[in-house]
């Protein structure tokens, strides 16, 4: 099963998804898109993604489609090996993975989020619910 969590970075918003993605799937993360106003980006955080099979490629290709129809795009980051095997096999190339200079963004957007909502000097990114740069730094190198 599929759970999701959501962080707005401006017209940005980053899903991070835990479980498996598979055929049913797709209601979900098209209602967790709806949930959040103005999106122009939504990136798709899969480094809790433990498995995507063939249904579940399908819905995120609708998904694709689907949002970019609404005018926004979609992005992955955070890849797990067996997900992006699983990605590679099927020659899903039209679903963009996050660049380098896309995760620098996401984590300028959230350094700033956090700077602008922090009241107290000893909080970290994680005490405000943000994915540290460790994670972040993690993604870029894999």
């Amino acid at each position: 099963m599929l759970s999701l969590t959501s962080q707005n970075l401006d017209d940005v918003t980053v899903f991070r998804c835990a479980g498996r993605i598979t055929a049913g799937d797709e209601a979900a993360l098209r209602n967790a898109f709806l949930a959040q106003p103005h999106i122009r980006v939504a990136v798709l955080d899969l480094a809790e993604v433990n498995a995507v099979d063939a249904a579940g490629l399908e819905a995120l290709a609708s998904l694709r489609t689907w949002v970019n129809a609404t005018g926004a795009e979609l992005k992955l980051m955070n890849l797990a090996p067996g997900v992006e095997e699983a990605l590679n096999s099927a020659r899903e190339s039209a679903l963009e993975v996050c660049s380098v200079h896309d995760m620098l963004d996401l984590l300028c957007r959230a350094a700033r989020q956090f700077r602008l909502h922090s009241h107290a000097g000893d909080r970290t990114m994680n005490d405000a619910g943000l994915p540290g740069p460790e994670r972040w730094i993690g993604a870029m190198a894999g």
